[in-house]
């Protein structure tokens, strides 16, 4: 997918920075409404760093890569805060429910300004970005806020504590999801992905998940099997 405009908004309390990046072939007969791919990035990223991948993907969608809302040092940023104790690194809820409310109730507009439709999206996260759409998809009725999410890419990342509860409850209706993690992330242990799998397919998610051999990061392989999987579910659709 070529880049055809980049969309930076400014943020304040109820406004996330974005940039969009529009396929190529689209231009000067952009149907109303473009199916959509909103990106999550990671903890002391912005949202530069995974528009690469984004554009690798050759999905034809609007691309919709977002800044979250907590500024920390050196220029990233960051969906919730992270304390850091003598037993380890606890993710902070509030802040994640903060930002949380903030994108399902400002992400329809935002799709619906750049041409985008909000009943057509694929949720993209890394790390971070990607426990925040594990909860999005577990805790939040997208249709009261206009959305519809037709699958979720969820890489090097891990499910929230606090979701664990509610997602006994949850049937995600074959929900098509592509889990990826590296085998050696010292960060977010491979087991992660593992325990992902087996829940969210226990409740009715299509799950496709895969390890690849690298830490916490992105493995080039990545990009080839989610064009793959992404093949496989628009002709499950079709």
């Amino acid at each position: 997918m070529n880049s055809e405009t980049t969309s930076p908004r400014c943020c304040s309390a109820s406004v996330i920075n974005y940039l969009t990046r529009k396929p190529s072939g689209l231009a000067g007969g952009a149907p109303h409404k473009m199916p959509v791919l909103v990106v999550l990035h990671g903890y002391g990223a912005d949202e530069q760093d995974l528009l690469p991948i984004a554009e690798e993907l050759g999905t034809e969608r609007l691309i919709i890569s977002l800044q979250a809302p907590i500024p920390l040092g050196g220029g990233g940023y960051a969906w919730y805060y992270l304390e850091e104790t003598a037993g380890g690194i606890i993710p902070d809820e509030l802040s994640r429910h903060e930002s949380e409310d903030m994108l399902v109730h400002t992400l329809a507009s935002i799709i619906e300004r750049e041409g985008g439709d909000p009943n057509d999206i694929l949720l993209m996260g890394f790390s971070q970005g990607s426990a925040v759409c594990y909860s999005l998809v577990t805790l939040y009725n997208f249709q009261n806020y206009g959305l519809t999410v037709r699958g979720v890419i969820a890489m090097s990342g891990y499910l929230p504590r606090d979701i664990l509860g509610p997602l006994t409850q949850k049937d995600f209706a074959r929900l098509p999801m592509f889990l990826a993690h590296g085998e050696d992330d010292p960060l977010i242990p491979s087991i992660a992905l593992e325990e992902a799998e087996d829940l969210l397919s226990a409740h009715g998610a299509n799950v496709t998940a895969k390890l690849y051999p690298t830490v916490h990061a992105v493995h080039p392989d990545t990009v080839g099997d989610v064009v793959e999987w992404l093949g496989q579910i628009m002709n499950d659709e079709g």
